[in-house]
């Protein structure tokens, strides 16, 4: 599928009111029960990094662990096999089946999505359920799974309601409660579970060394799966193998809580036959639960990608879910940013493994690399890098969004993503701003936004006024000045950015500069963590971490006998905060000007929703220019976050969010309502309320 047609499917998504509203709700609901469960089970933490160390062990050896897992499967008494495709594993499920048309009840399993079992069982003439309430109402709605753990999360209930009437023939008003709907589905499948004859689920974890097939569930319909048919199958990635019992438990604990369901309602532990000898201790197999265990170690690309530097890190993940939550592309259209089965964040690497790179390489060019994903995780997948890698791959073979590739030849030819004349980049300057000289302490370096977007240039001498009346001994490079090469490093177009780098490391080190301050966050990203690579070691700061500084040392003075009276909420930047780790400095500032009224925004840290600019978005526009301009765009859900939480301005401190939120804001028609200014610029006003400037 080429990127137009994918983007074309978003933009479905984001005009369609229903999925909308699932998924605002969704998102919402998600997001504070998670943080609930982790604030109070907080140990929860540093059992998943234990988990990540346990995960990147078994990829290091993955086919031992598999050898081990078939070995402790067998012993217990359960038939073990090995599926390198899926083709082999259909053909092992329609044998342990037969040729009788049986009835058969599902849980939810993404692998069985992989290999469409569901479908192939029916094409066979077998009558099959999901059981999983949100797989069930995909079945019936012939659906995609828009998230790994939640599949219809983005179905509102009122849409479920016409679709019980449509589908069960059921009398149910569209004004039903959610109990009343979780009632009507539970009628439907009771029956089916007394009728089955075989039962299908997936694995949460596998204990190598015991063979004990674990699996996490809160509605209790694996339980049934697991012991009213005669015959039950697991059909599991091989991915899901650990060494021992006690690192698979914690595995579906970590699974669980990052989910939002913890203390989880069941944990199915199954190792081999129910049996009992109850009767002269004589040892009888096949009691209450299944006569028969079959258990399919399914591979479909995993043994390939452990051997991958790039996807190996995809196996790490475990399923949990939290990465497509925290994503803003994936908020405004679910698993329709994917490949045919997974989504999202996840979504990248994982087709990558199940599908193939060029199909991957294609759904990467959307991340906005605001790095949500890997500060989320529990293993911490570092999804937003694979999707920067697969996109370096994709420029190697000429394959890049039109807007993408103008944007990078601009960079190649004039210095800046803008495709303007050099002679322009200090046209906001004038001559009152210094130029920087040998000797002078500090490099004010502007970047693009600051230097060409009349929005940003506000921002941009803002600082420079407010360095001048400090006394700081700085000056920008002006027309000598060229792009950092962040959006050619965020893009992936390795070659520019190095080329960008060594540019201005041979310039700044022609004027011996030592210290250097940013205004954009993409710009102090790259200088401070990969100019090392090409032997630029400077000294770089963020302007919040040097203002934050200069406030300390008594020379940038607030007056407290006029206090500003405002109140303010900040937006973290992506390249600021997650990238970097700074979220003092700028909350710092803005609580020590005299009389702000500081709010935090519910979705801040390394929770805050990305603008929606990363990437060179804010250039081109959202989803590489491609995607529709609508309300549930990142940028303009932040500003709406911002309004509701009763602030009269929203504080940034990167010049793409200042741009992004100046637009939703008048998008939103807010422009009496939420001011969106850079923290620079409301120091300056602090400073001229005080006549201090």
């Amino acid at each position: 599928m080429e990127i137009e047609e994918i983007a074309n499917e978003m933009i479905r998504m984001q005009k369609d009111s229903v999925i909308q509203a699932g998924l605002r709700r969704s998102i919402d609901n998600f997001f504070r029960s998670i943080n609930n469960v982790l604030k109070n089970y907080s140990m929860l933490i540093e059992i998943a990094e234990y988990i990540r160390s346990v995960r990147e062990k078994v990829l290091g050896d993955l086919e031992y662990y598999i050898d081990k897992a078939i070995k402790s499967i067998s012993a217990t008494g359960a038939h073990v096999y090995f599926a390198k495709d899926s083709n082999s594993a259909l053909e092992i499920i329609d044998r342990i089946i037969g040729d009788k048309k049986r009835v058969i009840v599902k849980a939810k399993s993404m692998v069985t999505e992989e290999i469409m079992l569901r479908e192939h069982l029916i094409e066979r003439g077998h009558e099959v359920y999901e059981t999983d309430i949100g797989e069930f109402l995909i079945q019936i709605s012939k659906g995609k799974p828009m998230h790994v753990i939640v599949p219809a999360l983005h179905l509102s209930k009122e849409y479920i309601a016409d679709l019980l009437r449509l589908y069960l023939g059921l009398t149910i008003n569209n004004n039903a409660s959610h109990e009343e709907l979780v009632s009507h589905i539970r009628d439907f499948l009771k029956e089916k579970f007394l009728r089955a004859d075989v039962g299908i689920s997936g694995a949460n974890a596998i204990a190598a060394d015991t063979g004990s097939i674990f699996l996490v569930h809160n509605e209790g319909n694996i339980n049934e799966i697991a012991a009213l048919p005669p015959i039950y199958i697991v059909v599991a990635g091989v991915e899901k193998i650990v060494p021992t019992f006690r690192d698979a438990f914690l595995q579906v604990m970590v699974q669980s809580g990052y989910a939002g369901l913890y203390p989880p309602t069941y944990v199915n532990i199954i190792t081999g036959i129910s049996s009992t000898a109850d009767i002269e201790y004589h040892r009888v197999y096949g009691v209450h639960g299944a006569k028969e265990i079959h258990v399919i170690l399914y591979d479909g690309g995993r043994i390939r990608a452990s051997k991958d530097p790039i996807l190996m890190e995809q196996l790490r993940c475990i399923k949990c879910g939290r990465c497509q939550i925290s994503c803003p592309i994936w908020g405004i259209c679910g698993n329709i940013w994917g490949g045919r089965i997974y989504g999202g964040p996840m979504g990248v690497g994982w087709t990558a493994i199940t599908e193939g790179v060029e199909i991957s390489e294609t759904i990467s060019w959307f991340c906005l690399l605001c790095n949500a994903c890997k500060e989320l995780c529990p293993v911490k997948v570092n999804s937003a890098g694979i999707s920067r890698m697969l996109r370096s791959r994709s420029i190697e073979k000429g394959k890049v969004p039109p807007k993408i590739r103008d944007m990078l030849e601009n960079i190649y030819k004039y210095g800046n993503p803008f495709g303007l004349p050099r002679a322009k980049r200090s046209e906001w300057a004038g001559n009152s701003i210094p130029r920087f000289k040998r000797g002078m302490e500090v490099l004010y370096y502007v970047g693009d936004m600051g230097s060409f977007h009349p929005r940003a240039q506000l921002a941009a001498k803002s600082l420079a006024e407010i360095l001048l009346l400090s006394n700081v001994s700085y000056g920008i490079l002006g027309e000598e000045e060229y792009c950092s090469g962040s959006e050619a490093y965020e893009i992936g177009e390795t070659g520019l950015f190095e080329e960008m780098a060594k540019r201005n490391i041979e310039i700044f080190r022609a004027l011996d500069v030592k210290k250097i301050i940013t205004l954009s966050p993409h710009s102090y990203n790259v200088m401070k963590n990969f100019y090392g690579d090409y032997g630029g070691k400077f000294d770089v700061k963020h302007y919040t971490q040097f203002l934050w500084h200069l406030i300390k040392d008594g020379r940038i003075k607030f007056d407290s006998e006029t206090p500003l009276n405002k109140t303010i909420a900040y937006h973290d930047p992506c390249f600021l905060g997650r990238w970097n780790g700074e979220y003092e400095a700028p909350r710092n500032i803005l609580k020590s000007i005299p009389g702000v009224h500081f709010v935090e925004l519910e979705r801040g840290r390394e929770n805050s929703l990305c603008c929606g600019g990363g990437s060179g978005n804010c250039y081109v526009g959202f989803g590489c220019g491609l995607l529709f301009e609508s309300g549930s765009n990142p940028n303009r859900m932040r500003v709406k976050e911002a309004y509701n939480a009763g602030v009269e301005i929203l504080a940034v401190a990167c010049p793409s969010c200042l741009i992004m939120f100046d637009e939703a804001v008048k998008a939103e028609g807010l422009e009496n309502d939420l001011a969106i200014m850079d923290i620079s610029e409301v120091v300056k006003l602090a400073l001229q309320k005080a006549k201090r400037l």
